[in-house]
């Protein structure tokens, strides 16, 4: 006589042993996924810097050492045009190519950090902003008419005109990642006094978990994590910072003493 079989099904129990499993394995699991987008996002962040590294090199070697300038208003000759704070200009990646170093560069997607959460104008956010980077104010010649960028520069290098002007390359900053609360012009002002943030880095947590990449005049490219505890707080231009570390270390790789 045949015996009729019946299989077994999961208990409760061992369902919500199952489901409690997969419950710690998520929870595991999620911190380290979010840290290898992060990083993944930092990489890419590091070789669009490389690649404007390149260009800017690139240009100085084609106008006999000259550097390309920064200085961005109403200047045909900066690096970059368009602001990042005027409606129509932040999304104009038109604007991206007619700057100097488009030439050499191709490629407006290099222009953006993908970690960029986009700006704020008018109190609402504008998500496609086509720029997360600027370049040091001291690099590149301007009008002696302008007076000094910033006006706290007083008894330091105002700019650097050719590259044979800079007397340690590798430890002047060339370009960075600016973060979205103070991207303007792509003309990023540093108090050589480290005094005040006037523009300040990427420093959010959302920025490769407050870090940025910087290029060097000898076209290296180095990421500083900021470690200074009021600089992820930074969220004004002319913001009071004596005694910030950070600010310190930027103030240091900016400019020199006259």
């Amino acid at each position: 006589m045949r015996r009729t079989q019946h299989r077994r099904g999961f208990t409760l129990v061992e369902l919500l042993t199952v489901v409690a499993m997969i419950a710690i394995l998520a929870a595991l699991l999620l911190p380290v996924l979010s840290r290898a987008k992060v990083k993944s996002r930092q990489t890419a962040c590091f070789s669009n810097l490389r690649q404007l590294a390149i260009a800017w090199a690139l240009y100085n070697d084609e106008s006999g050492g000259y550097l390309v300038q920064s200085y961005a208003n109403a200047n045909p000759e900066a690096w970059v045009q368009g602001d990042m704070t005027v409606p129509g200009q932040a999304t104009n990646a038109s604007l991206i190519q007619a700057g100097t170093l488009y030439h050499y560069v191709g490629s407006t997607s290099v222009y953006r950090c993908p970690s960029d959460p986009g700006v704020q104008i008018g109190g609402a956010l504008v998500p496609n902003n086509v720029r997360s980077y600027s370049m040091s104010s001291f690099m590149g010649s301007r009008s002696a008419d302008l007076g000094l960028i910033p006006s706290t520069a007083t008894g330091y290098v105002p700019f650097f005109a050719r590259e044979s002007d800079l007397p340690t390359p590798s430890k002047l900053f060339v370009m960075l990642d600016e973060d979205d609360k103070s991207i303007s012009d792509g003309f990023f002002i540093t108090d050589p006094g480290a005094r005040v943030w006037y523009s300040f880095p990427a420093v959010s947590q959302a920025r490769h978990a407050v870090s940025s990449s910087f290029t060097f005049g000898d076209g290296h490219v180095e990421v500083w994590r900021f470690l200074d505890p009021g600089t992820p707080l930074v969220t004004q231009h002319q913001s009071d910072a004596v005694g910030n570390t950070d600010l310190k270390r930027m103030a240091a790789a900016a400019t020199v003493a006259q």
